[in-house]
């Protein structure tokens, strides 16, 4: 989420530019105050012992035992009361654990509320049909903990559940305050599933399942050693690994994106030999590449590829979880691995480079549902590709999202010729795309050069190394010791002019817009998509500033001496590094910081700003405003769950009725159920039934509502069974979340939807004095846009100038075109399109003072994903159906014994089905009056368990007039007269379903049980694919419905009314004569 704050006018703290003196103040502001943060440690939920991963993924049914003694709460026996694995802890991490404490007590004593809110990341194929957002907010219960005191009350901590949901093992903690007592900054804490790891049989303790762990592992690390990149598929690796630790077979791996760090010696044979068909310079143990995805771990030690399963119980596996590497690709000489940093198609993939007589063989590794699969995707020799005279050599190779790989390849009997070339899966053919000069383009300061043929060059030759690849913004880069932009697949290209001459050793995006690239001579650089200004963060003047303002303010995490390395965007996309820094007279330790890029940029361009002397009576210079406003700020937002599509729950712990406001075991245990349950219930709404009320936890409370002021009454009294009081409307779903000024993460589009806000500019300030004023003009504050794909998504800007208050505002106006033609389920297939909005002249000038510290701010990446949103859906509406049908047929039917979830419908009546769009997210409700497809697809008499589904040529021939099989239909659509249609084509309140179950169909002359007519079991499945074009959701929906009172067949009527009629004319007769 872009923050920016939180009131409808900007607060004085919200200015975009740093006065000399302000800029001092802000760093002098660091070194003097003292600063807490809020820290969390896992706790097992069965034996309270601390664990410094997640592990273990099976629910606790212990939980229920506890709840079943309060007898008089909210809690019924029926529902699924379990818990989960672990709790957290929260408290607060001060310069000592004296400070910490006393921070904490004072923090409660002010009547502070810890709230955590739980963010799950979806996962590389969702265990349901249809993706989703989910996050809960949980309100931490006060305990008091075991650490030693000398006062009454001293050590306390909040305690939450930590609830995991199948189907992901990517969570993210946010941690804050009720914004009562001290303020204290909001923090992000990574908690994901560590499924590398195992039980010890013997010891019961967990110990790595990949290695063996070093205690350690500081004095491993060289200072001297190069960095090395990080690779993951994003957002969904809960693992990180990173080799290249020299002449050991050592790699670091950490389930928190190394907040918390370990050292494994991986268990791998080392005893390679190079070859003739395989050579190799000198042995090494050294493991130089390292991918983690999902649920596996590639590394590379030499010329030999290996990988490991992990046991993540939460994930739908089908590949068992490994005991040893296995080593992939066993007759290939590996040269080496290349990520693909992103999930495509439910899978995700990663490149195998060979070497040695393999030279330009390409494998493309697969991984899906933890199952690894590598397949050939170049020859030996790329000859055959037509359009390269000789041998080639394949460098780097990326995959986009539309099934096609770009691969950049030297022809070296061509004097170094490079070329791109594309692989597409569909057509199972490579295509030509691309020959990049060889030289490097003149930079004339226009910033950037298009190549066109015309440009001048100069005698560098241009030598790329690699390719990059976003698939949200789909811009290609191409890095070498030159820098190159592609808007369009690689057909056009636009040179990014470096100040130096670089060469670029490994590069590294954060897929909303920036990037950054670390050299051979470990320089960082920093640059975002849209702009031609490359700039070296470090080293750097800016750099040197910045670290002799930590050495005054005695930071232990900066020293003289330190190595990077590696560096990279978290999940968050902020950026982080990973340093080895040395103290003097100490050793060297590993440790990851976040790397303090806005205040480096900031300093860096006013260290650029040209300043004079205004007046002689002042005692100090005027700087030259170098950013184009002084306030930045959003209003008139819409409510963001709608776009965001994010479904959050609220959850709250039980109160404490007795003597003491503090928490025991009991209520935390109680406090696991009830969370588990929630959840339990968002899982579990998926009937194709409406609810009468649409919301997941109607069916919770729905038996006990009527008794909660009586509950409420023994709480009241402090008679509530073991002390604590269950408040059933806190645990809740909530569907109006406040935008909070600033713009959502993600926007979801359906078909012809908008979504509008407003940017306002100001350039004025209430404590600036009129002369300076005067500097900024209106006229040279603007706001512009760039799309990456403009035939789906319209942007408009209309601009606002309020002369009389300095201030520009722009209403905003994004919406979908509608010429996505593609219908699908809800949150499959969806168009990614990038949406840059930027104030000239702002990149890298401009930047916010938050809590955090400075924030860049001037333009917001926003992607846009066309489709059908997640959450939403078509329900069956049985109430208004059954209402509907009882008033049109003028009678009321039910079965003989009702069942309230499958009510019974009457095989004469006509049948009137009605359906809701129901959206989870934003909690609407409404009919649906589109037009439909109504097919079934399966039936069965008597109960459900003798359902059969039909095949495909059954379900052509019962839903349709078949030539082939007459007299084979289940039913036909009746008007509103009772008189039947051809059509299988429906609209809201138009036809009704006529059941006829012709002489051949499968409901047809079925037998009845004792003196009831006979019951069927029909599975309707209802699709509005193809039939409504007013939405890009196809919405599918299956559901049984239960008919009765089925007529016999024409025959076996006549042949029951002549055996009665012969049994009774018997009977007469014998009574007659007898």
């Amino acid at each position: 989420v872009i923050v920016t704050h939180r009131y409808p006018a900007p607060p004085w703290f919200a200015c975009s530019f740093l006065s000399p003196v302000s800029f001092l103040l802000l760093w002098l502001l660091q070194c003097v105050v003292p600063n807490c943060q809020w820290q969390i440690r896992l706790y097992t939920i069965t034996s309270l012992t601390y664990s410094e991963v997640i592990f273990h993924q099976h629910a606790v049914t212990t939980v229920r035992d506890v709840l079943m003694t309060l007898t008089d709460q909210a809690v019924d026996p029926n529902d699924n009361y379990q818990g989960f694995p672990y709790h957290m802890r929260i408290d607060l991490a001060c310069k000592t654990q004296g400070l910490s404490m006393e921070a904490v007590r004072g923090a409660f004593f002010s009547g502070l509320k810890v709230i955590i809110t739980v963010v799950y990341k979806g996962a590389v194929i969702s265990t349901r049909q249809k993706t989703e957002r989910l996050q809960i907010s949980m309100t931490g219960a006060v305990i008091l903990t075991d650490d030693e005191c000398s006062s009454e009350i001293c050590a306390i901590a909040w305690v939450t559940p930590l609830p995991i949901i199948n189907g992901t093992v990517v969570y993210e903690a946010f941690v804050l305050d009720n914004g009562v007592g001290p303020q204290i900054a909001e923090k992000r804490f990574p908690l994901n599933v560590h499924g590398f790891m195992r039980v010890n049989e013997e010891t019961q303790v967990l110990e790595s399942s990949i290695g063996d762990k070093i205690k350690d592992f500081n004095p491993l690390l060289l200072m001297n050693s190069p960095s090395r990149p990080l690779w993951f598929t994003h957002d969904v690796s809960p693992v990180l690994i990173l080799g290249g630790v020299t002449d050991l077979k050592v790699i670091l791996i950490s389930a928190t994106e190394f907040d918390k760090i370990s050292a494994i010696e991986v268990s791998i044979d080392s005893c390679w030999i190079g070859s003739l068909w395989c050579p190799q310079k000198a042995f090494s143990a050294t493991i130089i590449d390292a991918i983690s995805t999902q649920s596996v771990l590639f590394i590379r030690q030499n010329q030999l590829v290996y990988y490991f399963t992990g046991n993540f119980t939460l994930l739908p596996l089908t590949a068992k979880p490994s005991k040893l590497w296995t080593r992939g690709l066993v007759s290939l000489c590996v040269e080496k691995l290349v990520p693909v940093p992103y999930p495509s198609s439910g899978e995700e993939n990663l490149f195998v480079f060979g070497t040695g007589a393999h030279k330009g063989v390409i494998f493309l590794g697969r991984v899906r549902d933890g199952e690894v699969e590598f397949t050939e995707l170049c020859p030996a020799t790329v000859t055959a590709l037509g359009f390269i005279a000789g041998t080639c050599i394949v460098h780097w190779a990326t995959y986009s999202k539309s099934d096609v790989v770009h691969l950049l390849v030297e022809a070296p009997e061509a004097s170094g010729d490079f070329t791109l070339i594309s692989y597409s899966f569909k057509a199972k053919s490579f295509r030509y795309v691309y020959d990049f000069p060889d030289f490097l383009p003149k930079d004339k300061n226009k910033g950037y050069v298009m190549l066109l043929g015309t440009e001048e060059y100069t005698t560098t030759p241009f030598r790329p190394k690699g390719l990059a690849y976003n698939p949200i913004s789909q811009l290609l880069f191409v890095w070498g010791n030159g820098l190159f932009m592609s808007f369009d697949a690689g057909h056009t290209f636009l040179y990014i002019p470096a100040p130096k001459d670089i060469s670029i050793k490994y590069f590294a995006q954060s897929f909303r817009g920036e990037f950054i690239f670390v050299t051979d001579s470990e320089e960082v650089w920093y640059s975002s998509e849209g702009s031609s200004l490359l700039q070296c963060l470090r080293p750097s003047k800016a750099w040197n500033v910045f670290l002799n303002l930590q050495k005054l303010k005695k930071d232990k995490n900066y020293a003289d001496k330190e190595a990077l390395v590696t560096i990279f965007f978290d999940n968050k996309q902020v950026l982080q590094e990973l340093v080895y820094i040395q103290h003097p007279g100490t050793t060297g330790i590993l440790l990851k910081r976040k790397f303090p890029l806005a205040e480096i940029l900031a300093y860096l361009k006013f260290s650029d700003t040209p300043y004079e002397r205004k007046s002689m009576t002042l005692p100090f210079s005027f700087f030259s405003f170098f950013c184009p406003f002084v306030k930045y700020w959003l209003m008139e937002l819409p409510l963001p769950q709608t776009y965001s599509r994010i479904q959050h729950y609220d959850a709250d712990h039980p109160e404490i009725v007795e003597n003491t406001m503090f928490h025991r075991s009991v209520s935390l245990i109680a406090y696991q159920g009830l969370v588990y349950q929630l959840l339990w219930l968002h899982a579990g709404y998926n009937r194709p039934y409406g609810d009468p009320v649409h919301d997941p936890t109607w069916r919770w409370w729905k038996n006990k509502a009527t008794y909660a002021d009586y509950y409420f009454y023994v709480a009241s009294n402090r008679h509530s069974s073991r002390g604590i009081f269950i408040e059933m409307h806190r645990n809740k779903k909530i569907y109006n979340l406040q935008p909070g000024g600033t713009l959502v993460d993600k926007i979801y589009m359906d078909k012809h939807t908008s979504y509008d806000f407003s940017i306002y500019l100001s350039i004025s300030d209430s404590t600036e004095t009129v002369e300076r004023s005067l500097e900024r003009s209106l006229d040279a504050v603007w706001l512009t846009t760039s799309i990456s794909d403009a035939d789906y998504v319209s942007v408009k800007l209309i601009r606002h100038e309020l002369i009389s208050r300095g201030v520009v505002y722009y209403e905003a106006k994004i919406q979908d075109r509608g010429h996505y033609g593609t219908q699908s389920l809800s949150g499959e297939d969806l168009k990614v399109i990038s949406i840059l909005l930027k104030v000239v002249n702002a990149e890298t000038s401009c930047s916010q003072l938050t809590d955090e510290g400075l924030r860049i701010q001037g333009s917001h990446m926003l992607p846009v994903y066309v489709g059908c949103p997640p959450g939403k859906r078509l329900a069956f509406d049985i109430t208004y159906t059954l209402k509907y049908t009882t008033d049109e047929n003028k009678r009321h039917f039910d079965c003989i014994v009702p069942d309230p979830e499958m009510p019974c419908f009457y095989y004469e009546d006509i049948f009137h089905p009605f359906f809701l769009i129901q959206d989870l997210v934003s909690g609407e409700s409404g009919p649906f009056l589109g037009a439909y497809t109504f097919k079934v697809i399966g039936g069965g008499p008597y109960s459900l368990a003798n359902i059969r589904y039909f095949s495909g040529k059954e379900i052509t021939i019962y839903n349709t007039d078949n030539s082939t099989k007459p007299s084979s239909r289940i039913w036909m659509v009746s008007d509103r007269l009772g008189k039947p249609k051809t059509t299988h084509r429906s609209h809201y309140n138009t036809y009704g379903i006529l059941w006829i179950c012709d002489t051949n169909s499968p409901c047809a002359d079925i037998l009845a049980v004792g003196v009831q007519a006979p019951d069927y079991y029909f599975v309707i499945e209802v699709s509005n694919r193809g039939v409504d074009d007013s939405t890009y959701c196809d919405y599918a929906l299956k559901f049984v419905i239960h008919v009765h009172g089925l007529p016999l067949s024409p025959w076996r009527a006549f042949l029951y009314a002549s055996v009665t009629f012969s049994v009774l004319w018997a009977i007469l007769l014998f009574y007659i004569f007898f």
